[in-house]
């Protein structure tokens, strides 16, 4: 008889197995929210018990109050979901929902919602007043995030495209957000349990290089979550999402310049290429970088071209115990720096009370990344980032580091080092390996771009890494796998 009752047990938790792909769920969803939701919750509610309790009978009691739960979150999915498709059809604007999962013992669940709410007209340019379309619009959004149980907390996410400063970006998307998040509060949602955030440019989901591209990441996030628990997850984890490096954030005027060649849809964990013949080294005198400049300087590089491998592109994303399932996809081709600018994102506030959420930050730094210097020869000139400080919590860089180029190190002896320069460094973490991504300013005369360095979490030293600079308006890249010193 208690095998009997596994094997039912069983079954129903196969069935949310079964349906638990983004796509097969999304749409079921749509049309079977609240059955789901009702197996869903009496298979993990049941299976549960059971397996505490080691009764039949009891787990029934247990699948029913887990059924009953489910029914509810499963109707506010379905009822929201419906209700945000409709909103696109009448106003004729593209809004791309999804549900949030949890990955828990014994399968999945859904704990919330989130909408990308594409901004064609939504906001005058450089404003973040709404206009009358935009207006009407987000008055419909409300009432669909008002649909079924209040208990849990929106925030609501500001993008721009890559066109301006990334500062100025941050700015105009929070003012954007919190503007939103005004008019859901007077739709009549909870200031307490409504967030705002400006993301800016930092978290492309197309091509900044584009029209349709810089089109689609203008767009207002709106995500429901069951509680506030779950939203300081979903913060963190958006904040480290290798999805958003598949792009990169500079403006067609800038990173076309840089990269006249897509990179292609190749992985390999292998080194870069061997720097090329001093044939193939630029000869160009005309442009910031050339060799008649007093900031040239010769890494001995090879120049970028199709074949050129991101390291961005062997970073492989973080497996738990208990994530969020992002809506973006973590696959696909990735930028080097070198189509990149310095991402900057503002935290994640309360409506009410204007207070940024509280983020659970130890002082732990990783391997090596505690403020130590790294260190390294690129064709006999020494380059040195100081300090290199990363915390382990969300790969968090603590402090921008200086860049110091002592040339001819190792031919002539040298050890007085130019001027530092001062950078901006981002960083992201996979499963294995750190990307630690360093930008150089761009509206001076520098000898470098930007550096990529691909780090495994307990090494003290560079598993690959890239250096990149430009002569004449075309991109080269050397080699450079520094030291922690």
């Amino acid at each position: 008889m208690k095998r009997r009752h596994l094997r039912k047990v069983g079954s129903l938790t196969a069935v949310v197995m079964l349906t638990s792909s983004c796509a097969s769920l999304h749409q079921a969803g749509q049309n079977y929210g609240t059955a789901i939701g009702c197996i869903g919750g009496a298979a993990l509610g049941g299976g549960v018990t059971y397996l505490l309790t080691k009764d039949a009978t009891k787990a029934v009691a247990g699948g029913l109050v887990g059924g009953i739960a489910g029914c509810m979150a499963g109707n506010v999915w379905q009822s929201r979901e419906k209700a945000l498709a409709q909103i696109a059809a009448e106003e004729h604007i593209k809004i791309q929902s999804q549900p949030l999962q949890a990955q828990q013992t014994g399968g999945t669940e859904t704990v919330g919602l989130v909408a990308q709410v594409e901004d064609r007209g939504m906001f005058a340019t450089n404003s973040a007043q709404l206009s009358a379309n935009g207006l009407r619009q987000v008055k419909k959004i409300a009432d669909a995030m008002k649909q079924g149980d209040q208990n849990g907390v929106v925030l609501v996410v500001g993008h721009t495209d890559a066109t301006g400063s990334a500062s100025w970006n941050q700015k105009l998307s929070e003012q954007r957000a919190q503007s939103v998040g005004r008019i859901l509060q007077q739709a009549g949602l909870n200031p307490q349990k409504l967030y705002f955030q400006g993301a800016g440019s930092s978290r492309p989901l197309a091509d900044n290089t584009t029209y349709d591209g810089r089109a689609a990441n203008r767009r207002v996030e709106i995500v429901g979550l069951a509680n506030e628990a779950l939203l300081r997850q979903r913060v963190e984890q958006e904040g480290n999402n290798l999805a958003y490096l598949r792009y990169g954030t500079q403006p067609a005027s800038t990173s076309q310049a840089k990269a006249p060649a897509k990179r292609p849809a190749v992985v390999s964990h292998s080194a870069p290429k061997a720097p090329a013949s001093a044939a193939s080294k630029p000869t160009t005198t005309a442009a910031t970088g050339t060799e008649n400049s007093k900031n040239w300087i010769d890494f001995g590089g090879e120049a970028v071209s199709p074949s050129t491998l991101s390291l961005a592109a062997n970073l492989k994303p973080r497996s738990s115990g208990f994530s969020l399932i992002s809506q973006a996809n973590a696959s696909g081709v990735t930028e080097s720096c070198l189509t990149d600018s310095a991402r900057v994102a503002g935290m994640a506030k309360n409506l009410a009370s204007g207070k940024a959420i509280e983020a659970h930050q130890t002082r732990e730094y990783f391997n090596g990344m505690n403020g130590r210097a790294w260190a390294g020869l690129v064709n006999n000139h020494l380059v040195t980032l100081s300090p290199v400080k990363v915390l382990k919590d969300n790969a968090a860089v603590v402090a921008d580091p200086k860049v110091y180029i002592t040339r001819n190190y190792q031919s002539s002896g040298n050890r007085k080092a130019d001027a530092p320069i001062s950078a901006v460094a981002n960083a992201w973490e996979g499963e294995e390996s750190i990307l630690y991504r360093v930008y150089l300013p761009a509206e001076k005369q520098q000898p470098l771009s930007c550096i990529d360095l691909l780090v495994p979490k307990n090494a003290t030293k560079a598993q690959q890494g890239q250096l990149f600079y430009t002569s004449h308006s075309n991109a080269w890249v050397a080699n450079y796998s520094p030291t922690r010193s």
